[in-house]
């Protein structure tokens, strides 16, 4: 028996509690939004990324890939990077467009 599964993963993603939604390829999909600050080698700037479900994503068509487009409040993003962790959840890298 697993130990989660995508009904206790989606809490997370809530809209109402911490997630946020992203528009990607026409659909909405829920998440967590991050854009934290970061600093390395006297070269600073934010990382953004957004987290979810990594079936959520597979029922997109077209299929969801480096260079599509996400919307998040508002805000236009380019996804660089796409991490599944293999336990269900991925993480996209974006860059705002």
């Amino acid at each position: 028996m697993p130990v989660e599964n995508s009904a206790d993963r989606a809490v997370f993603f809530d809209i109402n509690d911490f997630g946020e939604v992203a528009v990607i390829n026409g659909a909405n999909i829920n998440g967590i939004f991050d854009n934290d600050y970061s600093e390395f080698l006297d070269i600073a700037g934010t990382t953004p990324t957004f987290n979810c479900a990594s079936l959520d994503l597979t029922a997109i068509t077209p299929t969801v890939a480096r260079g599509t487009t996400a919307i998040i409040s508002g805000t236009s993003y380019t996804i660089e990077n796409i991490k599944n962790d293999n336990t269900g959840l991925t993480i996209l890298e974006l860059t705002e467009a």
